[in-house]
């Protein structure tokens, strides 16, 4: 679907981001429990991790001495 290296993934998980956040503002004014939160915010810091800091290359065999 898209192509390696290309800006469509970033453009995807930048709009599935996005739509976390609205989604969690308003469960959070309407009182909906921390523990959904959470799990939201965990949800996000994983694809940040993941798709932003590239955290998946640290245990690949390319570059290795």
């Amino acid at each position: 679907m898209f192509k390696q290296g290309g800006y469509g993934i970033v453009i995807l998980i930048g709009l599935i981001l996005a739509a976390l956040t609205i989604l969690e503002f308003f469960m959070g004014i309407n009182h909906i429990g921390a523990a959904l939160l959470m799990l939201i915010a965990s949800l996000k810091a994983i694809l940040v991790i993941y798709f932003f800091m590239h955290v998946s290359r640290l245990w690949t065999a390319e570059g290795e001495h």
